[in-house]
Formats: structure tokens, C-alpha cells, sequence
């Protein structure tokens, strides 16, 4: 049975089944359930023909009528300005759970699925890790419980020159990724979310100045190296050996599968390459005889299915620079696996190489209008290049003592001479 008068607590307390409506404020009523308890209801369309919003509150007497009727009166305004209250609702719930690390998950699924910028493509795995890398150890340490519309300009400042006072160029990522990361919260892209307003739209200007890196390996330095890699692990050593043979990124390199081997040529595919080009490197017979494994992988892992992690080669260069300071008998600068890289194309005036040529050995893609109506590959030109670079590497090896112990004697199916190895049309 339904009633509507004044509610009073008496009135209230005398109520034994059905509801009883409240005649002053509309769509407000308490009713008995089946426990026999007293629970307010409010139930009411919403203007302009919309849904029948239906909600409860609590308990009476917990929630005393003043109570009950504060909370319909603030339903009421929304219902009679069109809004369903209950829309309402789920944006606040969703707005209280939306913490950084929520959407911080959303993003990287946005990423995977290339709606996380402009480009609309897919990331490739190496950014994904990076991006995974940056915000595991950097951004939700300090944030992730955080919910993220609470986030300040002034939080993610401070992130970023805590990481600055220790890794400047670390920190120029960090503020690099932060900003892609709430800017696709804070854009269409990132609606889910829903972000207003970026917090992180000024973070471009906080840039800790870079020295650019200039290391690269001299003729004496090589030789050290060479002599080095005849004690380290197998694996390890013919990876090593290719980063100076190829100039190929350390990622290129550890990652590499077998089926990328064809007559004589390593064909890197354009998802694993840093600019998504296809480069093709003609291996000489010490090259090729190197990435030989007899795996899925050309350094396959020694416990799981998959390619040796990049971390353990960072430790394997670590055993071979301690092994060049004892020959050396002082320290020596640090390098990188990316230093081969310059270290090799640093060699390529010397050993009469033109520009065209060194650019393209190191996978650079033309720029501007050439790009657009010059597409010669130079693949034959590359191909003399590594040729080139291998003997070069095998006589500074000889000179050492080290060449038959670092195996640059095997005879493979490499290319030998000039035009045995093509890319296959």
C-alpha cells in the first residue's frame, strides 16, 4: 500500500507494510522490506520522457528525514534539469577508482592496440618495454595508488628532478613519457579515462641538458677487445663479435632468429628495426659462421623458450672491459653496445666509403625529397662495405694472435666475392 502525507518519525514508526510517499518532496519514499525494516526509496523519471531513475539510500531512523530528503532534493535537481542521477554515480565511482596505475593499464592496452597517439599504429615490443621499464620503476613507485585526476603539475615536476639528480638523460625519457602518458588520458584518445586538465602539458620545458655521445672503440682498443672475447662464454662472444661486424643495434642482435638467415644474408625484418625499415646485411664467411646456432634463435636462452635477455649481455660487456683494463693496464672509458655502431661507421671515410653508403649501413633512411624519388637500396654497395669491415676485423684478430681462436677461419656459406649474395626478389 502506498500513502503520502508529511513524514514524521511517528508516522514513520506506525508504518507496518507497503511505503509511504513524502508529499513535499517528489519521488521520495520509505519502505517496509521483508525484514520489516524501514528503507529509503526514491524513484522518479527523468524530464523530457527519460528513464525511471530508482535508487536507494538507507535505513530509517539512520538516516533521519532531513537526511533523506537532503539526498532526493540533490537527485531532484538533476532529474528535472535531464540528467540521470545514476550517470552521475558511476562517473564519481569511476572517478574514485581511477588511479594512476588503472590507467596507466588502459594506456599500455591502448598502446598495443595503437590508439595511444597520432600515428595509429602499433607499438613495436621494444617500446612497450621501455614504456613498461619507465613506469615500473620510475612513475609507480611514487604515484600508483595515486588517483590520477588528483595528480599535480607539481607532482610529476617533482618526479622528474628526483630522477634527474642522479640520470639526467634517464630523466629526459621519464618526462618524455610522462607527458605522452597523461596527454593520452587527458585527449580523445584516452576518453576512458577522461582527464581534465593535462597536468604534465608544461613538463616539455623541465629538459636537463644531454652531452651527445661520442665513445667509439680506437684500432687499439679493438684489439684489446678482441683479445678479450677468446675467454667468454660462446654465445656471448659471437654476439659481441657481430655487434662490431654488423653495426647492428644490441636488440637487432639478441633478438635475432634463424629464419632471418637466407644465401647469405641477414634480412632484419622492419618489426624489429628502429625505424621500421627492412635492412639486409650480407654476411662474410666469419659473420655468417657466427650467427650459426642450430635454434629458433640465434642466441637462444639456456633455460626458456626465447632469445637471451638484454641484461645479461650488459654483464657479459662488463667481464670483457675488466678483461681489456688487465691487458690494457688502466682503465678504460666505458662503452655500449650502441658504440660499435658509431665505431664502425666512424671507419667508413677512413676505408673510402661514401656518405650514401655509410648512412645505409647503419639502416639511416634518406631524408626529405630524396627519400621520396631516390629509392636505390644499395645493397650492393652495404654488401662490399661488410665485406670490407670483416677483413679489416679479421686482421686486426690475426695481428693479436686471436683470429683462429675467435673462429673468423671457418669457411661458411657466406658471400665470398662480389655478387654471391643477393637479396632474394
Amino acid at each position: 500500500m502506498t500513502k503520502m502525507q508529511a513524514l514524521t518519525p511517528s508516522a514513520i514508526e506506525r508504518l507496518a507494510r507497503g511505503n509511504l510517499k513524502d508529499r513535499f518532496c517528489p519521488g521520495l519514499s520509505v519502505e517496509v522490506i521483508s525484514s520489516g525494516k524501514k528503507v529509503w526509496k526514491y524513484a522518479r523519471r527523468v524530464a523530457g520522457a527519460g528513464p525511471l531513475v530508482r535508487l536507494s539510500f538507507g535505513q530509517f531512523p539512520a538516516y533521519s528525514i532531513a537526511a533523506a530528503r537532503e539526498w532526493a532534493g540533490k537527485l531532484n535537481e538533476q532529474v528535472e534539469a535531464g540528467i540521470d542521477p545514476r550517470e552521475t554515480l558511476r562517473r564519481e565511482e569511476l572517478r574514485a577508482s581511477m588511479t594512476v596505475a588503472r590507467a596507466h593499464g588502459l594506456y599500455m592496452r591502448a598502446v598495443r592496440e595503437g590508439r595511444a597517439s597520432r600515428a595509429k599504429r602499433p607499438n613495436k615490443p621494444r617500446t612497450i618495454a621501455d614504456k613498461l621499464t619507465i613506469y615500473e620503476k620510475d612513475i609507480a613507485p611514487a604515484l600508483a595508488r595515486t588517483i590520477i585526476y588528483d595528480v599535480t603539475e607539481r607532482d610529476l615536476i617533482k618526479l622528474v628532478e628526483k630522477k634527474g639528480r642522479t640520470a639526467k638523460v634517464r630523466a629526459n625519457r621519464l618526462a618524455a613519457e610522462v607527458k605522452v602518458f597523461f596527454g593520452w588520458a587527458a585527449s580523445l584518445r584516452g576518453l576512458e579515462v577522461g582527464l581534465e586538465p593535462d597536468p604534465s602539458s608544461r613538463l616539455g620545458d623541465l629538459r636537463f641538458p644531454e652531452t651527445p655521445r661520442s665513445r667509439k672503440l680506437v684500432r687499439q682498443e679493438i684489439e684489446w677487445f678482441l683479445l678479450s672475447l677468446v675467454d667468454e662464454e660462446h654465445d656471448y662472444r659471437r654476439g659481441m663479435l657481430l655487434w662490431l661486424l654488423t653495426a647492428a643495434r644490441l636488440s637487432e642482435v639478441s633478438e635475432a632468429r634463424s629464419d632471418e638467415l637466407v644465401e647469405g644474408l641477414w634480412i632484419i625484418p622492419p618489426s624489429r628495426t628502429k625505424n621500421s625499415v627492412e635492412h639486409c646485411i650480407a654476411l662474410g664467411p666469419w659473420g655468417w659462421s657466427l650467427m650459426q646456432s642450430g635454434s629458433e634463435w640465434v642466441f637462444p636462452a639456456p633455460k626458456l623458450n626465447g632469445p637471451r635477455s638484454r641484461n645479461c649481455w650488459y654483464v657479459a660487456r662488463n667481464r670483457v672491459k675488466a678483461r681489456m683494463e688487465q691487458l690494457a693496464g688502466r682503465p678504460i672509458e666505458r662503452f655500449t653496445p650502441h658504440d660499435f655502431r658509431r665505431t664502425c661507421r666512424s671507419n667508413t671515410k677512413r676505408l673510402k666509403v661514401d656518405f650514401e653508403t655509410a648512412e645505409a649501413v647503419l639502416n639511416h633512411v634518406k631524408k626529405g625529397l630524396e627519400r621520396t624519388y631516390d629509392t636505390y637500396e644499395l645493397e650492393e654497395e652495404k654488401r662490399d662495405w661488410f665485406l670490407r669491415w670483416e677483413q679489416e676485423i679479421s686482421e686486426i684478430a690475426t695481428a693479436a694472435g686471436a683470429g683462429e681462436l675467435l673462429g673468423f677461419s671457418i669457411s661458411g656459406p657466406g658471400p665470398v666475392s662480389p655478387g654471391s649474395a643477393r637479396k632474394p626478389q
